[in-house]
């Protein structure tokens, strides 16, 4: 094989894959902070993820853990906390002093950030299927940019609930390769729930699942969409373009594109 279509092929193997910047470019900024979402689609990332709760005032804040203390210093039970509250707080200056103006956001003012065209959210469900009517109101105005939204969630009800709210939203269930007690996750019955659901496909963790060729074939043979998580050495990247997956997230989106397209 030449080198020119080496070259091709890489190429096209690095369009095909989906970058997806976990909770921003968080390798650099502040993660779930509207400087990790700039950041990332400053720098070229195809989509970001984000986490979000519903607030007890049944709201929106955008941040991963059940409360505020490890990303700013301040702990606040984010479901027992109204909205005001935890958007007050300083969510960037643990990452370094440029970040001190970055704040908890709001899923409305996370998803204003997004850039028209082709670049997308992954919108990960944090909480139960409470979320569900406040997601439809914040989304349905943007139901035109149907291609530009994703819904995650580990809760089955969650996932499932916003099939059916936001049919034209396309909804992944995430699972971890090990369940709460440390059983492997039986991939087969996964499938068949999501099948079940009416979802559009799986968003796996890469660990402890046995990625292979068959794995994949078996989540193909659904008619599933594939997505990876969260992938941050690049032999792991191009380990697993190779293996097909429809998109990586990744904490740095950057070393994910540099990692595709070397041959």
């Amino acid at each position: 094989m030449n080198r020119l279509l080496v070259f091709v092929l890489t190429a096209m193997s690095a369009q095909a894959v989906e970058i997806v910047a976990h909770r921003g470019f968080s390798a650099r900024a502040p993660e779930n902070t509207l400087g990790a979402f700039n950041l990332a689609w400053e720098n070229g990332t195809d989509a970001c993820e984000l986490d979000v709760y519903l607030t007890a005032d049944g709201k929106t804040a955008v941040l991963h853990d059940k409360d505020t203390k490890r990303t700013s210093g301040v702990k606040l039970d984010v479901t027992k906390s109204k909205q005001a509250e935890l958007i007050a707080l300083d969510a960037g200056s643990w990452k370094g002093k440029e970040w001190t103006k970055e704040k908890i956001p709001t899923l409305e003012q996370a998803l204003a950030t997004l850039p028209p065209g082709k670049k997308r959210f992954f919108i990960e469900v944090k909480c139960g299927a409470e979320i569900v009517p406040e997601l439809k109101r914040i989304l349905e105005p943007m139901k035109d940019r149907a291609d530009q939204l994703a819904i995650i969630a580990f809760n089955r009800a969650a996932a499932a609930e916003s099939k059916k709210a936001l049919p034209w939203v396309k909804v992944y269930r995430l699972a971890s390769g090990k369940t709460k007690d440390k059983k492997p996750t039986d991939l087969t019955q996964l499938i068949a729930d999501t099948k079940a659901d009416q979802l559009d496909g799986l968003d796996l963790s890469m660990a402890d699942f046995p990625w292979d060729e068959a794995m994949v074939k078996q989540i193909r043979d659904a008619g599933f969409g594939l997505y990876v998580w969260t992938v941050n050495k690049p032999a792991d990247v191009r380990r697993f373009a190779k293996l097909g997956v429809d998109g990586i997230t990744t904490d740095d989106p950057v070393m994910v594109r540099e990692s595709l397209a070397k041959p």
